[in-house]
């Protein structure tokens, strides 16, 4: 099978501008969007230590739990971060070529990769979900995004002020 034959996220773009793109350091543009993407010193630290016997293992444990089956298609932040990913970490590259498809199938791959890097990822990509998120609403509401950023962040704050209330309301009050 031909490498070209792999789907849209995983194949290596003519445009990458030469063989040691993955080696050089980054571009003042490619570092933001490292940075929007949660590709971290500390996540490819972490990918460093990751063996093939840790995907097999959560792969097991995943496959008891038969939640592989409930996971969906990855997002359009998780495909870019696995193309990102892919060219930085050379380690999880490897691990992913000799994983798939003779072990677990790459859908399989990707769900036990974002599970295991949950706690480096996570904040990059709810940061993500929230800026499409507020695209969305500006784009529903003709309003100018800082106004919509505004609405968000108050609604944010009632919600976490109402779990508090909660708790302030079962307190004697003295009149």
């Amino acid at each position: 099978m031909a490498f070209s034959s792999f789907t849209w996220p995983f194949r290596r773009q003519s445009s990458s501008g030469g063989g040691g793109a993955g080696t050089s350091k980054p571009s003042a543009a490619e570092g933001k969007e490292e940075e929007e993407l949660g590709v971290t010193p500390q996540l490819l630290d972490f990918l460093r230590t990751l063996s093939p016997d840790a995907f097999k293992s959560s792969a097991v444990q995943l496959n008891q739990g038969d939640s592989a089956e409930a996971v969906g298609e990855l997002s359009d932040w998780q495909q870019r971060h696995a193309v990102l990913v892919l060219g930085r970490a050379k380690e999880l590259a490897k691990i992913r070529y000799d994983l798939c498809p003779r072990h677990m199938k790459d859908k399989q791959f990707w769900t036990v990769y974002f599970l295991l890097s949950r706690s480096y990822i996570l904040p990059y990509e709810l940061q993500a979900i929230q800026k499409e998120k507020i695209r969305r609403m500006e784009a529903e509401n003709g309003k100018p995004i800082d106004a919509i950023t505004v609405e968000v962040e108050m609604q944010e704050s009632k919600c976490s002020r109402g779990s508090r209330t909660f708790q302030d309301d079962s307190e004697p009050q003295d009149s």
